[in-house]
């Protein structure tokens, strides 16, 4: 496929939630739709039995899928990447720039977001067929804005536990001729519509960065982690000229944001030092900062960023909507009894966890394979699990030794 400029862009994401990461690579110039029209193409990952090459043309919806351009000279493939789970269902989603997409004049550009889901992937991908539920559409606001040359996900940059996008357009001109600007769209459990205005965002939905005059403001975005430790996803953003640099007029800048409590929805703040932050009987959202926090849920669709430090998120039920501890040894405190917490069925609920803690008040349960210890931190491939004599621990690998540290006391852990 070298005649269609294969692998122009590049990801990995786990869009089919089974465990094992999947990579997308585009082709800008391949012509499914007309000449130039662009595909990208998932491939599923897998424990074993992949040969030397791949022929893309044989993914069949089970070994992964594509994703064709619409229309003639769109490169759909330009920048590609994984989107986070912006729809909170579980699977990661898949974002795809066709910068040369012209449905709001010549060059306006668009970005497709295509949402993961456990099966049922058709051997290609109908982007006209998106509808907010299987994803939706980005178009550039003006003719030549180039919006989808670059894309990324941010992270969770306003901490309600969705994981947002960014996506860059470098010819727009708020602020002189190309300028360009940036657009972080907020992700949400539902009610996105097939398409999305970008000139109609605001501060529920997202929020746009612009650059001066000839900066070329968004030619490229990428998500950053959490650069400050502040519990909020931090973002860059690329001016590959940047007259105004103090380094003179050819060598760029790129620029970290700082991301925080944008849409007012954080109800508890943490600063850096140790903090002890506690939720109400209604749904928080609880972002802690440097140091060695607790963070104390009461119940419901909590959601807990603990930043930098080693943290400890306390749950009294198993309803929350995201804990995330963040950089450092966290550990996930189940203080109450009876909690049935199954890690095979959390599908990216949890994260950056290296320690469970069960000394609650007893009779709790956790679930989990080694795939899921593997899966619980970034940082780590061992899990340390305290619990009282009354706890249980269940492995359900079949042929597969899992090993369990509980504490000094005898404990009902069956792996």
């Amino acid at each position: 496929m070298s005649e269609k400029i294969l692998g122009i862009s590049t990801g990995y994401i786990n869009i089919n939630g089974d465990g094992f990461d999947d990579v997308i690579v585009s082709a800008t110039g391949a012509d499914s739709n007309g000449p130039y029209s662009g595909s990208s193409y998932v491939v599923f990952g897998k424990a074993s039995g992949f040969s030397a090459a791949m022929n893309l043309s044989s993914l069949d919806g089970n070994s992964g899928f594509s994703v064709d351009g619409v229309a003639a000279y769109d490169l759909l493939g330009w920048s590609v990447s994984g989107a986070g789970d912006i729809n909170g269902d579980g699977f990661d989603d898949v974002i795809v720039g066709a910068p040369f997409a012209s449905l709001n004049g010549e060059i306006s550009g668009s970005s497709f977001v295509v949402f993961g889901k456990a099966a049922g992937f058709a051997t290609t991908m109908d982007l006209s067929s998106l509808d907010g539920s299987n994803g939706f559409r980005l178009d550039g606001v003006a003719e030549g804005d180039f919006s989808g040359l670059s894309v990324s996900s941010a992270g969770d940059v306003n901490g309600d536990g969705f994981d947002d996008l960014i996506v860059g357009a470098p010819q727009t001109d708020p602020n002189g001729a190309f300028s360009g600007s940036s657009y972080v769209v907020f992700g949400k459990a539902s009610g996105f519509n097939a398409a999305l205005d970008l000139s109609n965002l605001d501060s529920n939905d997202g929020f746009r960065l612009d650059g001066t005059a000839y900066s070329l403001s968004g030619r490229s975005v990428s998500s950053a982690g959490d650069v400050n430790g502040d519990g909020f996803a931090d973002f860059l953003v690329g001016a590959v000229i940047a007259i105004a640099s103090p380094n003179g007029n050819v060598p760029g800048s790129s620029y970290v944001v700082f991301d925080g409590n944008f849409n007012g929805q954080v109800t508890a703040l943490g600063t850096a030092g140790a903090d002890k932050l506690k939720g109400s009987a209604a749904v928080d959202r609880i972002v802690a900062g440097d140091g060695d926090d607790t963070l104390i849920g009461r119940g419901g669709a909590d959601v807990f960023h603990g930043g930098a430090g080693d943290d400890t998120i306390e749950i009294r039920d198993v309803d929350f909507q995201l804990a995330d501890g963040g950089a450092g040894t966290d550990t996930l405190k189940l203080d109450r009894s009876h909690l049935d917490l199954n890690l095979t069925s959390e599908r990216g609920r949890i994260s950056d966890i290296e320690a469970v803690d069960m000394l609650g008040q007893g009779q709790n349960i956790l679930t989990l394979t080694a795939l899921d210890v593997l899966n619980l931190s970034t940082t780590s491939n061992t899990l340390t699990v305290d619990g009282n004599h009354n706890d249980s621990v269940v492995g359900l690998d079949s042929g597969r030794k899992l090993a369990c540290l509980f504490n000094r006391r005898a404990s009902s852990g069956r792996l």
